[in-house]
């Protein structure tokens, strides 16, 4: 199946295994948009999921956030202050790529429900509920380090060959942020898929030089590579997202991400659809918009 990943359908992907969805990321030159949304945050719309907000204004991936995979809920705005849905509700509502983070926090870090960590219960469980990837990274203030991330590969891989592994840091996670490229042929090496590092703009020194940099050694190690928006920003305006966007493209990003730092865990839905329609034009991000069947 030679697709673009904008042009796939729910039944695509039920049915694509992890390198045909590597190859319709590779194809699609850079147009890949991901979206991030705390499921554990009540959406800022009634009787809809955030994730559905994020499909609705053209995300090809969304990555749901604060998901305690050991007790899987993902709220909705009700009358029902309990309301939530399922991964498999979920997944049959946005017709799109569904995954988690699971965070690899250093073993004096207790603050964290078990459920959102990564274990080989927790990965198994991800699987086992039908997640489509994993993006293994830390929330700030998690203490997550490049060296935890690597470590965390190489588990998911002896789990599964089949899932989906994103991996990196997006911003400094609680020690620092870490531009060291020297570990990026090692990501590869231990089975992740995509690699991913902060966007030109959104930390300090990250400037599109070096965003290229990034891109480039991710991909001479064979990886796809990610650049994202994580630090609030996501949440300033079109034209800062505008910036991003470009820059991240000329970089040489297979997929931008936008974070959940908007309202009620999810960026501002127009600046979702301004990155995508940057990223793409107007044809394919009202198709992607428009297709769920």
């Amino acid at each position: 199946m030679k697709k673009r990943i904008f042009d796939y359908t729910s039944e695509d992907f039920r049915h694509a295994n992890r390198q045909q969805i590597v190859d319709s990321i590779r194809l699609s030159e850079g147009r890949t948009l991901m979206v991030e949304n705390v499921v554990a945050i009540t959406p800022p719309i009634d009787v809809v999921s955030g994730a559905e907000i994020a499909a609705a204004f053209g995300a090809d991936m969304i990555t749901l956030n604060c998901l305690d995979v050991m007790s899987p809920k993902i709220r909705v705005l009700s009358e029902d202050p309990e309301a939530s849905m399922s991964i498999a509700q979920v997944k049959e509502a946005t017709g799109r790529l569904i995954g988690c983070n699971l965070e690899p926090v250093p073993a004096d870090v207790q603050h964290i429900d078990i459920g959102r960590t990564v274990t080989t219960q927790t990965v198994e469980k991800a699987i086992e509920l039908g997640l489509d990837y994993v993006m293994l990274t830390g929330n700030p203030g998690n203490c997550v380090t490049q060296e935890t991330i690597l470590d965390a590969i190489s588990l998911v891989r002896s789990v599964s060959q089949e899932i989906i592994i994103v991996a990196g840091k997006m911003h400094a996670g609680g020690v620092g942020n870490d531009y060291n490229l020297s570990i990026v042929p090692a990501f590869a090496e231990a089975g992740a898929d995509i690699m991913m590092f902060p966007a030109p703009y959104t930390t300090p020194g990250v400037d599109p030089l070096l965003a290229k940099e990034m891109m480039a050694a991710v991909h001479s190690s064979g990886m796809l590579g990610m650049l994202a928006i994580g630090t609030s920003q996501e949440g300033a305006t079109e034209s800062y997202i505008e910036q991003v966007a470009i820059a991240s493209k000329a970089a040489g990003a297979d997929i931008v991400h936008i974070g959940d730092g908007g309202y009620s865990g999810i960026a501002p839905p127009e600046n979702i659809l301004h990155l995508g329609i940057t990223l793409r034009g107007r044809r394919h991000q009202y198709k992607r918009m428009a297709n769920r069947r």
